[in-house]
């Protein structure tokens, strides 16, 4: 009877649970069919307001005078532009203007038209220019301008700039236009699936519940699936850039790890070209303005490193030997793609992050919800590949392989320790991967070598509290540790010596690149710069899309050579949810576990000190974020998990999980916009069309 009764209750019990569920399932199904529903409300009557605007109107019928810059083609019915600036004219108007449609029409098919719109008005004798303009033949939402001129317009004239050659048909510009419908299906469904997300990740969610639990099935395919829709995100948006992806056909200094290749079949460390004897003959080859005086660029290896009458690669040789040399030997001689090797290693990268914040979780935060996990997985990877999306060439490609190595080297030290009957035990293969991977970043970049550190947190109770290291009873795990850096190091450091004579020199300095770095030396007076550069620097921004925008020149009065190019501003102002990592260090009563505090002081002192080598080293260089941004991000995911260990269940962890939304969110879209925003090998030069049919379902309001 006990038995029989004991059964009944668990089947009420299912039975109630199943009802719970199904009344949830039902609640949710209707939220989201209401957003959806708000979503295509928006894309109707918000993002398609000028079509709604303009549904009325009636196309005045005054066809404009082609005044300059012009040659009649085609019996009439079009003009070819014949000068760097050409005009057109409507004249007596008298009208209230509302919309301009500019159509360049076939003659500018791949290409934008730059146009400056003038008039006089009734609150205006004389013309009044309005900013400029960007039209694309094939966006069609570019080609539709509201004019805010005041009153009737009188006369209105529209200047094209920069298009000589391209052809205009004469009914190119319409004044009083009605705007068509343009609905997009991608915005609808962007715009649903992030209000939606909205709704699930909302402080009062009942998702936080679920503690995070990889050994479950559903967790690890959650996981898994966002791994392979951040890894989709990171493809599409390299192949926005159609130019960078062709660098290592079109530029003679991205083929640096093909001749690398070539070299290793060769036998021989120095790279397989010619070396000009006015390069040989020179007293300072590093000598860049003395040097472009005495030979053309096509007579020396721009950037190769060059030392006693040879070429050499002095960037990490490890990405060649783990994929371009393996390509290179199964295709037949041919060369990988810089931006499918950049690819690999971002996915890699992605893999490493949500393998390294599971095992800090798992060693210490074990009731971090599993929703905070794969939001903090995913910010993280939007921060530290913001740069390598955006330009995916030979030179981010050691950077992405050894920010690989490190973070997989972090994680792998991080699951060696294992509790056994009470007591902390090291797993010896566990660290013998971990060291590996962390001392493999010496053969991509040595920046990387800096996680070593580390190492010194996570093993300092094993060496001087248990001895369980570097001790008579803890010899395999002491080997384990170290085996993989003297191996390791000894390659290093022969591959050094048999380039540049020294088993400690890099050959970085000996670049035949924009200035002598072996005078460069190290300076003080550029840390400051660097510091606030790298870390402080407000951004760029105002109304215009990107919105986010990059600068030059750096303001400074450091009386020497300033090495920088177009900068973005400091990865604290451009990826906000770091100022948490920040926060951290003057929290340490957070942090119930002293290694917890430890690594996150260590990560933000470490990314500090990366940030100023590199100035030293090397300059102010956009790419250089990606050296250090890892280390505050996770600086931050830590302090975050220890904030909310602290505060969860009350007011103070929504507001937590509120200040943490909020926070990512602003990292994701300034991640984004950032890609956009560049002025050196831009997407909007590469692919304007792409670009502008971005801009205008971004910036609806244009």
């Amino acid at each position: 009877m006990i038995q029989m009764n004991s059964d009944t209750l668990k089947s009420k019990c299912a039975y109630v649970l199943s009802s719970v569920n199904r009344k949830r399932l039902k609640k949710h199904g209707f939220v989201f069919l209401i957003i959806l529903a708000a979503a295509i409300f928006c894309e109707l009557f918000v993002f398609n307001f000028k079509w709604v605007g303009s549904a009325f109107d009636k196309p005045l019928e005054i066809k404009p005078e082609f005044i300059s810059g012009f040659s009649q083609n085609g019996g009439g019915s079009y003009r070819t532009i014949s000068s760097n600036s050409a005009v057109i004219q409507f004249k007596d108007i008298n009208e209230e203007l509302k919309y301009l449609r500019f159509s360049p029409g076939k003659g500018f098919a791949g290409r934008t038209a730059e146009i400056v719109i003038s008039a006089t008005d009734e609150a205006n004798e004389l013309p009044l220019s309005a900013p400029a303009r960007i039209v694309a033949a094939d966006a069609e939402r570019s080609q539709y301008i509201r004019l805010h001129f005041s009153g009737k317009v009188k006369n209105l004239k529209i200047e094209i700039k920069n298009a000589d050659g391209c052809a205009l048909q004469n009914g190119c510009a319409v004044l009083n236009a009605r705007v068509p419908l343009v609905f997009s299906w991608t915005r609808v469904i962007i715009f649903a699936l992030i209000l939606m997300l909205l709704y699930i990740l909302r402080p009062s969610s009942g998702v936080y519940k679920y503690r995070t639990n990889m050994k479950s099935p559903v967790q690890r395919l959650c996981a898994a699936a966002l791994i392979v829709v951040c890894s989709l995100v990171m493809w599409s948006i390299i192949n926005l850039n159609t130019d960078t992806i062709e660098y290592h056909n079109i530029s003679n200094w991205h083929d640096q790890y093909y001749l690398l290749v070539d070299s290793f079949k060769s036998g021989h460390l120095s790279l397989d070209i010619p070396v000009s004897d006015k390069l040989k003959n020179m007293e300072n080859p590093y000598d860049q303005k003395n040097r472009d005086k005495i030979m053309s660029r096509s007579e020396y290896k721009w950037d190769a490193a060059y030392r006693n009458g040879k070429y050499y690669c002095y960037f990490g040789a490890a990405p060649a030997v783990l994929l371009y040399l393996p390509y290179n030997l199964i295709s037949g001689g041919k060369d990988l793609p810089n931006y499918i090797a950049a690819f690999i290693f971002g996915v890699m990268v992605i893999i490493g992050i949500f393998l390294l914040l599971w095992e800090v979780i798992k060693k210490w935060y074990e009731g971090t919800p599993f929703v905070l996990y794969l939001l903090l997985s995913a910010v993280f990877s939007a921060i530290v590949l913001s740069y390598p999306v955006y330009k995916a060439d030979f030179y981010i490609v050691p950077i992405t392989s050894a920010m690989m190595f490190a973070v997989f080297g972090i994680a792998l030290w991080l699951s060696a320790e294992r509790e056994t009957d009470g007591e902390s035990a090291l797993i010896p293969w566990r660290l013998t991967v971990g060291s590996a991977c962390v001392a493999l970043t010496a053969l991509c970049r040595p920046q990387f070598l800096i996680s070593v550190i580390f190492g010194v947190v996570l093993f300092w109770k094993y060496v001087f509290g248990s001895r369980t290291l570097f001790s008579k009873k803890s010899v395999k795990q002491t080997v384990a540790v170290c085996l993989p850096f003297v191996i390791v190091g000894a390659i290093t450091m022969l591959y050094n010596a048999g380039r540049f004579g020294s088993p400690f020199d890099f050959g970085a300095n000996y670049n035949l690149t924009s200035n002598d770095m072996t005078k460069r030396g190290l300076v003080f007076g550029r840390c400051g710069l660097g510091i606030f550069t790298y870390l402080f620097q407000p951004p760029k921004i105002d109304a215009v899309f990107p919105f986010l925008h990059d600068f030059t020149p750096i303001a400074t009065t450091y009386q020497g050579l300033t090495l920088h190019e177009y900068m973005m501003g400091g990865v604290l102002f451009l990826f906000p949810i770091l100022l948490i990592g920040v926060y951290g260090l003057f929290r340490k009563d957070l942090f119930t576990d002293k290694r917890t505090y430890a690594i996150t002081l260590t990560a933000v002192a470490a990314a500090a000190v990366v940030a100023v080598l590199d100035a030293q080293m090397a300059g102010l260089l956009t790419r250089y974020y990606t050296d250090f941004s890892w280390l505050i991000a996770l600086s931050s995911c830590i302090t975050i998990f220890a904030l909310y260990a602290r505060h969860k269940g009350g007011a103070a962890g929504k507001s937590l999980i509120r200040v943490t939304l909020i926070l990512s969110a602003a990292s994701f879209a300034l991640a984004f916009l950032s890609v956009f925003a560049h002025s050196d090998y831009t997407i909007r030069a590469a692919n304007p069309t792409v670009y502008y049919n971005i801009q205008h379902l971004i910036a609806f309001w244009m």
